[in-house]
């Protein structure tokens, strides 16, 4: 009975090593991943917001920001077009100053879905 149970707690502890390891390489490479979309998005003038898909959800967002926030979108989107059609990248010095994970739409997305959420639980 005694030689089952160090069986088992070997073979729990292997596995939670190995689970251990596989988050920890995940999140490396998770990281590297953000670094890499971060550099590009900066490379082109644009913020991740950006680029979401425009779902039914988003639209709404869209239409909520304030015009001078929706006025930037739209001049952060024809740069990277521009930019992209000519092969070309933002300067070094304008792309480091660029965050592009900054949210600007996360406020109103959140408040749509809050919004969507009661309307289905009133229904």
């Amino acid at each position: 009975m005694q030689l089952r149970e160090a069986a088992h707690r070997s073979l729990l502890s292997a596995a939670l090593r190995r689970r251990e390891m596989l988050a920890s390489l995940w999140n490396r490479a998770s990281t590297a991943y953000r670094a890499k979309v971060g550099r590009e998005l900066s490379n082109h003038g644009l913020l991740y917001e950006d680029c979401l898909i425009e779902t039914e959800e988003v639209k709404l967002a869209l239409k909520r920001l304030p015009p001078d926030v929706l006025n930037a979108r739209e001049q952060r989107l024809k740069r990277a077009m521009v930019l992209s059609s000519q092969i070309k990248t933002l300067p070094p010095e304008v792309a480091e100053k660029l965050d592009p994970f900054e949210s600007y739409l996360g406020p109103y997305l959140e408040q749509v879905k809050k919004e969507k959420e009661e309307l289905l639980l009133t229904k």
